[in-house]
């Protein structure tokens, strides 16, 4: 048996090696799949204008296009998301308190039934209700959590996912174009993007895996498939129209 000392060292070492108790735990979501995107829909407009064999100026000018537009769309679209989560939120949050001012005692009740299914008998399921109902922010954050599946935690700071989901997206995606900035021989520039397009795919695959604890193999897998999938289309439309269009630049 710890002692209370060796106890609460365990415990903030526990804590430290969760990272859903560390406060990027509540963004990983945003940054991974923020940053898969932004390389995914990068590369495929990279891929996309090479396979219709357009110069390199054009390749910067959509990618960049692509980094604003679509960085902007996906970082509004998670906030947005998040502030309608929080405001979900509060409108269920007001609903419970409303319902404990008009009924306390079904409520109690409502409280008391969940608590034995979940097993607490007798003495033990009393206290637990009287415990929980004797403050009626308490009570209501319960009933949220145990109805409605929801936490205060999951629809804070929609601003800080949104930013997050921008400044990943953005990141990731410049990581295909750097090579058509600062390489200036054009045969290179197209395979060097690919080799560091497929290098950050499979480092937020195995961010993912290490985060969400599953098989190391399974994340890398699936993020380099679906970038490989999104290039080879893009580069086949792109084939494809420069034929339809007769383009020869």
């Amino acid at each position: 048996m710890r002692t209370p000392e060796e106890l609460a060292i365990a415990y903030k070492e526990h804590q430290e090696a969760d990272v859903h108790g560390l406060w990027i735990g509540s963004y990983i979501q945003d940054i991974v799949y923020g940053g898969n995107d932004g390389i995914v829909t990068t590369f495929a407009v990279v891929a996309g204008t090479m396979g219709a064999d357009l110069p390199h100026y054009i390749v910067i000018i959509l990618g960049l296009a692509n980094l604003l537009a679509d960085g902007t769309s996906m970082g509004t679209g998670a906030y947005l998301s998040k502030r309608s989560e929080r405001d979900n939120y509060e409108r269920l949050r007001k609903e419970e308190l409303e319902e404990i001012e008009i009924d306390p005692e079904i409520e109690a009740e409502e409280v008391r039934q969940m608590y034995r299914e979940k097993g607490f008998e007798g003495k033990d399921l009393e206290r637990a209700v009287e415990i929980i109902t004797s403050d009626k922010d308490r009570w209501a954050e319960v009933m949220l959590h145990e109805e409605h599946h929801m936490t205060k935690e999951a629809s804070e700071k929609p601003v800080v996912h949104g930013l997050l989901t921008f400044i990943s997206f953005a990141i990731f995606g410049a990581i295909p174009l750097i090579p058509y900035f600062i390489i200036t021989s054009a045969d290179s520039r197209f395979p060097v993007a690919i080799v560091s397009t497929f290098f950050a795919l499979m480092l937020l695959g195995v961010a993912k895996s290490k985060i969400m604890r599953e098989r190391m193999i399974r994340g890398p897998l699936e993020i380099v498939s679906v970038g490989a999938l999104g290039a080879f289309v893009a580069y086949g439309v792109g084939v494809m129209l420069r034929s339809l269009a007769g383009i020869a630049i």
